[in-house]
């Protein structure tokens, strides 16, 4: 019985740490150097934040996101949880208040792409929520791009789609060779090229494709983290999966990966805080 007392105390410890723990997200930021533009931008980077709240309204979030003062705002897909539409107001309020305090440019995640199906029970709710979001200014890509004339130079932004059978779980099933020129065309290598992409497992043919810039989310840091190790399992089921979390540079490109800021399904976060990105893009005035 004693020990059955202490597992319980240790239980009901967890159990406190852990929502207490989902209160909670950090500013973790990034420097990234460019000779494509001539001044400095902020780029404040969202993903997964499954309709999750950090105060009534996101009032914490929304006023971190002001304190950091970006001059664009980019989310790399899953502000919903597809299931739950009671919850989909949740992410169209917080949408319409970031479109007050800078641009923002919307890719899909997994929870987008499923209910944006007509097969799907949640297809009309889904709908609804689009068509507010849209109206509040969110400019949602979907395998488009948009430019914008930024810091003396041009930033193109992509959001790209891929096949809802690249998120299956216990498998990785390959992205069509050319998805990205297929769906998305060729970047302008004059342009800051930045790609949304939820799913980072396909970072190598991403940064292939020529992104100067590559965000995604997806992965949740892998739920649990060991020091000095990384994630534990990937939402796809694969234990100890490379790109979980962090900076990684590939072929000339750099890619960047959210832990996110909600949860879903499994409401754990182990030496994984839920993280709000901000990315400084520096002129790369070497050898000028």
């Amino acid at each position: 019985m004693k020990i059955i007392g202490i597992l319980g105390i240790f239980l009901l410890a967890y159990v406190i740490w852990q929502y207490m723990e989902l209160q909670k997200f950090a500013v973790t930021e990034y420097k990234v150097k460019t000779k494509k533009l001539d001044q400095p931008i902020r780029l404040a980077v969202l993903a997964d934040l499954h309709s999750h709240e950090y105060g009534k309204g996101n009032v914490r979030l929304l006023e971190e996101i002001r304190r950091q003062k970006p001059d664009v705002i980019l989310i790399a897909g899953d502000m919903i949880v597809s299931a739950k539409v009671n919850r989909y107001p949740v992410a169209a309020a917080f949408l319409q208040e970031l479109c007050k305090i800078a641009p923002v440019y919307l890719a899909n995640g997994n929870h987008e792409a499923r209910v944006d199906l007509v097969e799907s029970p949640y297809y009309e709710a889904y709908r609804t929520y689009r068509a507010q979001i849209a109206g509040a200014g969110v400019h949602l890509l979907e395998n488009q791009k948009e430019e914008l004339p930024a810091a003396g130079g041009m930033l193109a932004v992509y959001g790209l789609d891929i096949p809802l059978k690249c998120y299956e779980k216990g498998h990785v099933n390959p992205l069509p060779e050319k998805f990205l020129q297929e769906n998305l065309g060729s970047p302008k290598e004059e342009n800051f090229n930045i790609l949304l992409a939820h799913n980072p497992v396909y970072i190598p043919q991403y940064t292939a494709w020529g992104c100067d810039l590559c965000l995604s989310g997806h992965m949740h840091g892998g739920l649990v983290r060991i020091p000095g190790i990384g994630s534990v399992i990937s939402p796809q089921f694969q234990f100890f999966p490379k790109y979980d979390a962090g900076r990684f540079d590939e072929n000339g490109s750099t890619a960047i990966i959210s832990r996110g800021l909600g949860t879903h399904t499994f409401h754990i976060r182990i030496f994984n805080r839920a993280e709000l990105v901000m990315v400084r893009l520096e002129p790369d005035k070497a050898g000028v």
